[in-house]
């Protein structure tokens, strides 16, 4: 592959999941529902014009299933990235917010007002999954594998792109709405800084 020739990845959140909504979901591992997998294919339906050279996933099922039927239909290879997986929540796992606070009020409250920095009791923190998806992103980026590629995988990720690779600061990419299969593009070119082509 060129070094002149950017790639373009498509990132797309996981669709609607069985069980309680608005919870913390971190590695808790629940399947999509048939909407869910509605609400990706419509999104993709938008964007996967190039076809996609390679896809990759977060190992989750509620990712995975999705990506392992879309590789096996195009006839592409699948990559399974761990380094994609979702915040671990600790012992937040499928608590809501309110529950969480009530739990852990000082705990919640930290979380809170540092945007995830300071972690769930026994989770993981920001700043630790921040680390582990740009050194994840760099070395696919530098994996020759094609020019157009997918990455199937949450929104705790696509924050964490957003913050390592464009400047957002935690506050701002925690102000972004990124709903069930939302998407964002981004072209890389070797060299030069990576573009954001657009959000959602």
């Amino acid at each position: 592959m060129s070094s002149t020739r950017p790639i373009i990845v498509t990132v797309l959140r996981h669709g609607e999941v069985a069980g309680r909504a608005q919870v913390f979901r971190g590695i808790s591992d629940v399947p999509l529902t048939p909407q869910g997998i509605a609400q990706m294919n419509a999104t993709l339906a938008r964007w996967a014009t190039p076809a996609f050279d390679v896809l990759a996933t977060s190992p989750l099922r509620r990712c995975r299933s999705f990506a392992a039927d879309y590789a096996a239909h195009s006839g592409v290879p699948l990559l399974d990235m761990p380094c994609f997986s979702e915040l671990s929540f600790g012992e937040w796992e499928e608590l809501t917010p309110d529950e969480a606070a009530q739990r852990d009020p000082a705990s919640y409250r930290a979380f809170r007002d540092s945007h995830g920095v300071h972690p769930p009791p026994h989770g993981e923190s920001l700043t630790a999954l921040r680390s582990r998806v740009m050194q994840g992103w760099l070395e696919w980026m530098n994996h020759d594998c094609g020019a157009q590629r997918l990455l199937v995988t949450h929104a705790g990720v696509m924050r964490a792109l957003l913050m390592e690779l464009f400047g957002f600061t935690p506050a701002q990419a925690f102000q972004i709405a990124l709903p069930e299969a939302a998407c964002l593009r981004i072209s890389h070119l070797h060299g030069q800084p990576p573009f954001l082509l657009g959000i959602n």
